[in-house]
């Protein structure tokens, strides 16, 4: 390892002790639940089988990268409070539920991976105790700028506890909530001819002024900041020396679609090492058109698919919000659920963390 990965690597570690500190905090608040440390990777994955966050079908998916999947998460908790913090709620020896917050952009964390043991096996108040305890950490840590969250909108937990805040907030230049569709696509599988009017290639400098430009013009001023659109931002590249001192990887690639040397639409490539989210949120791309030009939008799908392809990857993924979704089926993506995705600045945790209270209050008086 070079002096500057291994310098970056040992501020990681310094970073991860540093934090403890707010997990003690924590743990005053909230008894029982850990942040950042106090947790293996044999427990986390024992407690996503248990409680049927990992169900068979999603492991049988899961078994031909296994082994590089466990070997990130393994690597993260390496440096548990720096690039990834878990927050877990113990009883005695036995872990009862788990989220984790990875750092994905900059300032941004992403909130991910909630699991607990079903009703029957734990107390009534476990998910609400980890949410909480969660909701503090994030106060407390204060290189947490932005925070990300995607949820099933069908999920009755989190739709009512973090959608109905997020709702609540209403339409606040900090707060962004919209729902992606989530396309898996087999990188093998044919490509549809893609017309010869239309040049795909990769994003020059001069070309990630149109990125911005695109989010700004729509009003998207939060994706903006928290998921650093900006220009001089975009590469990550501070954040991607991170993950590289310790063997992983975090990158973000744009490409272009022109037709007559004119940017018709780009597409935003996230590549990461599998594992950092075990739906690939983290390993997902959207498409963004300047014109309505249905040509360069699926030359731009079946160029991000040939990327991933190119990485080795078997399987990719598009997020879109987009109601036709011809172009995506005919490039062999297939709709199989929706993500709903909420950002919001820090400011907001302190609120959060009170409403929190008054409802998880109200559900235990209600309990008795």
């Amino acid at each position: 390892m070079d002096t500057t990965l291994r310098s970056t690597r040992d501020d990681l570690v310094a970073r991860s002790q540093h934090y403890l500190t707010c997990s003690r905090d924590v743990e005053l608040s909230y008894p029982g639940v850990k942040a950042g440390c106090d947790v293996t990777f044999d427990e986390i994955w024992q407690l996503f089988l248990d409680s049927g966050f990992l169900y068979p079908d999603k492991v049988a998916r899961l078994q031909p990268v296994l082994p590089e999947l466990q070997h990130t998460v393994r690597t993260l908790l390496e440096v548990n409070g720096s690039l990834l913090s878990t927050v877990v709620l113990r009883n005695e020896a036995a872990v009862d539920a788990h989220m984790s917050i990875l750092r994905f952009h900059e300032r941004t964390w992403m909130v991910q991976h909630l699991a607990a043991m079903p009703m029957t096996a734990r107390g009534l108040d476990t998910s609400a105790r980890l949410t909480l305890g969660f909701t503090y950490y994030g106060r407390l840590r204060k290189d947490i700028g932005w925070v990300k969250m995607f949820f099933r909108p069908n999920n009755p937990w989190p739709a009512r506890v973090f959608g109905g805040y997020a709702r609540r907030l209403g339409d606040v230049p900090t707060s962004d909530l919209r729902t992606f569709h989530y396309l898996p696509a087999s990188t093998q599988a044919h490509d549809p001819t893609v017309s010869p009017d239309i040049t795909v290639t990769s994003a020059t400098p001069d070309d990630l002024g149109v990125v911005q430009a695109w989010f700004s013009s729509r009003g998207r001023l939060v994706e903006i900041e928290a998921n650093d659109l900006r220009a001089d931002a975009f590469a990550l590249a501070s954040l991607g020396a991170a993950y590289q001192s310790l063997g992983l990887r975090r990158q973000r690639e744009c490409l272009v679609a022109r037709r007559d040397r004119r940017i018709a639409g780009v597409a935003l490539l996230d590549i990461a090492s599998l594992g950092l989210n075990f739906s690939e949120l983290t390993n997902a791309f959207t498409v963004h058109m300047v014109d309505d030009d249905e040509d360069a939008r699926l030359a731009l799908i079946v160029a991000a698919k040939a990327r991933y392809r190119d990485l080795g990857r078997p399987q990719c993924i598009a997020l879109s919000e987009d109601e036709d979704l011809s172009a995506f089926a005919s490039a062999g993506f297939a709709h199989a659920k929706d993500y709903t995705c909420w950002t919001f600045h820090r400011d907001h945790l302190a609120g959060m963390e009170e409403y929190f209270l008054d409802m998880f209050g109200a559900r235990r008086r209600r309990a008795k």
